[in-house]
């Protein structure tokens, strides 16, 4: 990949003099930039630009040629490759729209270019991408007309859409960002976005990632990838619903992707997810200074108001306001013209105004062992004191590199002085105290991400009977059916999940002689495979407790519902005794198309596809992820014996939940699992699966 930032030589192919050309903007920018290396510039036309022949093709420029930036017609790109293939070219941008994003002629399109790639081994980037920008060797061609408008610094994006790559470029410009490289992936064709963020964790310029996503085509890659990163990796997925998927199908082909797995999986794999742009210019600025190791932090306030604001967002974030030592409040207090403020965390120091004591309060502040992190608030009073402001600045910015902790730097001042710090100054500026807070929350955020990539994830297997399970998989398969209820059942006892005694009956007296022999109360449920929402249909019975109450519940059952379902077989049902003690929950799962295997842990019964308080992962799955699954639940604490209640068995539920992730895994050929309900009962007791439904996909068994 490094071909892709850093060529020898250039050529820039669908270039020509006239003053609206395209091809002319590219070559502009890599002569405004600096570009280190040789540029060529090809046109059909010919002429001239820039001082430069324009070559009528790439067969005709005399020396070897290492990449090209292609910006013709659509209809021209695959025979353009074709001749950079014969010319030796081994590299290409192809920053052309009107492929696959177009209609079916664009597909085809497309279709010739990656024949055209493989039969000479070309790798590129794009189609419909606006270009490639390495600050530090001045390659840059995208094909709008740029000034050196962003500075060079440490921040690297991967951006499927152009559009908004140029806006985060204009954002970090705002916000005293520097740029590494930059690089639009576009309908991402050959190089796609996994390949260029696994290069940019390995590049020794590049110490933050940002990424822009419409689709992800392979998710569990990313995941892989994103946890050997050393390095924040921060990304906005957009795409998520249906009035996006529209717009985005129309621009890079994407389609949407299930926004609840895409949180979970960025989660477990370290990326952190930015939703808006002001988070997005925080998150970059404050990943710049050292992490938060702890929750301890200390303000320092030149006003008594922003010290309160502070403090209160603090308090939502998480952190922690140490005690700071009775001396050192002391020290401070020697240098204020009168005793009118008591001094505590918060320091408000609204009756100092020597700024060179502020520098020496910060770095007694450092000096702490209980303080992990500072936040300074200052306000510039008047512009006679920017030269004093500048120097506390720079004063700061060495104690953070000595001290190896995070000071997040908040300034009340104008407009004309701060764009001036962020301008010159190679530090993170915040103008807003509550985003100051949460953006340090980040940081500390971050901290804790890193260290939990670094313990990894044991993934605990269990001994299990997979081939029983796989026979009844097999079997429905065969029949071009889904699981019946008593299949499914069967198949989580084959993997070790609990689940409530049962006997299948196929007439009332079956029912009757199974009740019997479970003992009463007891429930039963429909057996059929069309019939997936059971309680939906009447399909559920429940609390019997006499011979003639089961007898009659099951010929009013499978009269009404096979006037519902006449083509069904409905004798069949599943007797099982009555379980009441304990908490309803579901645990479930399913292949997404991106990331494979998905497990949900949520509220159980009828009422989960309305509450929707569930927690989802990708599988395999740790205990440590499991328990954390659990305890994101609102309402949570019921399973830990909150306000008197007992304590349920929660260790039981997580091996429950282990144990599925586990079949998840082994068996791709499983579209859809739901136990709902998965009743657990009280410490040391367990838990029990009343209900299973599987539905299969379309994979076949590969033996």
């Amino acid at each position: 990949m490094q071909e892709i930032f850093y060529p020898l030589s250039v050529a820039v192919i669908g270039v020509s003099p006239k003053p609206d050309n395209l091809g002319r903007n590219i070559v502009g920018n890599l002569v405004e930039y600096g570009f280190e290396g040789v540029v060529y510039a090809v046109g059909p036309s010919g002429g001239t630009i820039e001082t430069r022949r324009i070559y009528p093709t790439v067969l005709d420029i005399p020396d070897e040629v290492g990449l090209a930036v292609i910006m013709t017609p659509a209809r021209t790109v695959p025979g353009i490759l074709e001749q950079c293939g014969q010319k030796g070219i081994r590299w290409a941008i192809i920053e052309t729209a009107g492929f696959r994003e177009f209609g079916e002629e664009g597909k085809m399109l497309e279709e010739q270019m990656v024949a055209v790639a493989e039969k000479y081994g070309i790798r590129f980037v794009g189609p419909n991408c606006i270009g490639v920008i390495s600050m530090e060797n001045g390659f840059c061609v995208p094909f709008p007309r740029l000034t050196k408008f962003v500075k060079e610094g440490h921040v690297s994006m991967i951006s499927q859409s152009g559009g908004v790559g140029m806006s985060v470029l204009n954002l970090m410009a705002n916000e005293g960002v520097g740029l590494n490289k930059f690089v639009s992936a576009g309908n991402m064709l050959n190089i796609g976005a996994v390949e260029l963020l696994e290069y940019m964790i390995e590049d020794p310029g590049t110490e933050l990632i940002f990424l822009y996503l419409e689709s992800i085509y392979d998710g569990r890659t990313l995941m892989d990838v994103a946890r050997k990163s050393t390095k924040p990796i921060l990304a906005f997925k957009s795409n998520i619903g249906e009035l996006g998927n529209e717009i985005a199908l129309s621009h890079t082909a994407s389609l949407t992707s299930d926004d609840k797995v895409v949180d979970a999986a960025f989660e477990q794999a370290g990326i952190i997810r930015i939703h808006d742009a002001t988070s997005l210019g925080n998150s970059m600025k404050i990943l710049e200074l050292p992490v938060m190791k702890g929750k301890n932090l200390a303000i320092i306030s030149r006003s008594g108001g922003h010290a309160i604001i502070a403090a209160d967002s603090c308090e939502l974030s998480g952190f922690e306001l140490v005690e700071l030592p009775e001396p050192f409040l002391r020290e401070i207090e020697k240098h204020f013209r009168a005793s009118v403020i008591n001094l505590t965390n918060p320091l408000d120091l609204g009756d100092l105004f020597d700024l060179s004591v502020y520098a020496q309060i910060v770095e007694q502040t450092l000096e702490l062992d209980t303080v992990d992190g500072v936040v300074f608030l200052h306000t510039a009073i008047s512009s006679e004191e920017n030269h004093a402001s500048r120097e506390l600045l720079g004063h700061i910015i060495e104690m953070v590199k000595k001290y190896d902790k995070p000071v997040a730097y908040y300034i009340s001042a104008s407009a004309q002085e701060v764009n001036y710090l962020k301008q010159n100054y190679d530090f993170p500026i915040f103008t807003q105290v509550v985003e100051t807070i949460r953006a340090l929350e980040l940081n500390r955020k971050y901290c804790m991400i890193s260290r939990r990539l670094q313990q990894g994830e044991v993934i605990e297997h269990f001994a299990v009977e997979k081939e029983l399970a796989a026979e009844l998989i097999r079997t429905a398969q065969a029949q071009k059916r889904d699981l019946l209820l008593s299949e499914s059942i069967q198949v989580l006892e084959h993997y070790g999940i609990p689940t409530a005694r049962s006997v299948v009956a196929n007439s009332a007296e079956e029912v009757v002689e199974a009740a019997q022999q479970l003992g009463y109360p007891v429930a039963f449920k429909i057996i059929a495979d069309q019939i997936s929402h059971k309680t939906d249909v009447g399909g559920v019975q429940l609390n019997l407790r006499t011979p003639g109450a089961v007898r009659d519940a099951y010929q009013e059952m499978t009269t009404r519902i096979a006037k519902l379902y006449p083509q069904e077989d409905l004798g069949s049902v599943l007797v099982q005794p009555m379980v009441s003690e304990g908490t309803e929950l579901i645990l479930g799962g399913r292949q997404d198309p991106q990331f494979g295997p998905v497990v949900m842990v949520g509220l159980g019964g009828i009422f989960v596809e309305i509450l929707e308080e569930t927690s989802v992962r990708v599988a395999p799955i740790s205990r440590r992820t499991a328990e954390e699954m659990i305890l994101n639940l609102r309402g949570s604490q019921i399973l830990r014996g909150a306000r008197g209640l007992r304590p349920l068995d929660v260790d039981a539920l997580i091996e429950s939940l282990l144990r599925l992730s586990q079949f998840l895994t082994d068996f791709p050929q499983v579209a859809e699992l739901d136990i709902n309900p998965l009743r657990v009962l009280p410490a040391g007791k367990g838990c029990l699966a009343l209900d299973a439904r599987i539905i299969l996909g379309s994979l076949p068994f590969i033996t």
